[in-house]
């Protein structure tokens, strides 16, 4: 089956669900306001085609779902178009490939080189870094790692931008009780989270 035809409205709405997480049929279902039959169908074309994975929970508690559905593995669908190439490819994502993208889906074009520049600083110590996020109309960056003075230390002055580091655990208290610089994480631009390690709700 042409994957065109997985990302039509009903199937992308049901990928974006599960990004955030697992869910079985009639919570997806409540979610999307939509019947069973409709979300079954669907569900089933995805899985045939190997980007939505479903497990059965044995030991399940009274009222709890028996079947989740979830991403099979991270991918990005890729549709250049430009002079003298034009292609398509679903491509498997690893973390550099993943914070490239999130930098470019920034609303703000302006933003994207200085941030490939940044990152590409950074990006050989990418293995104790967990967080990375952007106040896009401050340009306040946020990183959390697990060392922090060598990620300091690697990014020197940083024109054009207030760049905070912390400790990944200092990290994870500040944006749990959701204090400066994550006071107002809902509307900060997160490029990496690495395992979901810094909540957006505020807890962790």
């Amino acid at each position: 089956m042409e994957l065109e035809l997985m990302f039509s409205e009903q199937k992308w709405n049901i990928l974006k669900c599960l990004s955030n997480g697992k869910y079985s049929p009639i919570q997806l279902a409540q979610m999307l306001n939509t019947t069973m039959a409709n979300i079954s169908q669907q569900l089933r074309l995805l899985e045939a085609t190997n980007l939505v994975k479903k497990e059965k929970i044995k030991n399940r508690d009274k009222g709890k779902p028996r079947t989740l559905f979830s991403l099979n593995e991270d991918c990005a669908y890729i549709i250049p178009t430009m002079s003298n190439f034009a292609e398509k490819k679903l491509l498997k994502v690893e973390d550099h490939h993943r914070i490239i993208l999130k930098i470019w889906f920034l609303v703000n074009p302006e933003l994207h080189s200085p941030l490939e520049k940044i990152y590409f600083r950074i990006e050989p110590h990418l293995k104790k870094i967990n967080f990375i996020g952007l106040m896009e109309s401050s340009r306040k960056l946020v990183i959390a790692s697990d060392d922090p003075g060598q990620i300091e230390k690697t990014l020197g002055k940083v024109s054009g931008f207030e760049a905070v580091v912390l400790s990944t655990e200092n990290a994870k208290k500040l944006a749990k009780s959701l204090k400066s610089p994550f006071s107002s994480i809902e509307s900060m631009s997160v490029i990496f989270n690495r395992d979901n390690i810094i909540s957006q709700g505020g807890g962790n």
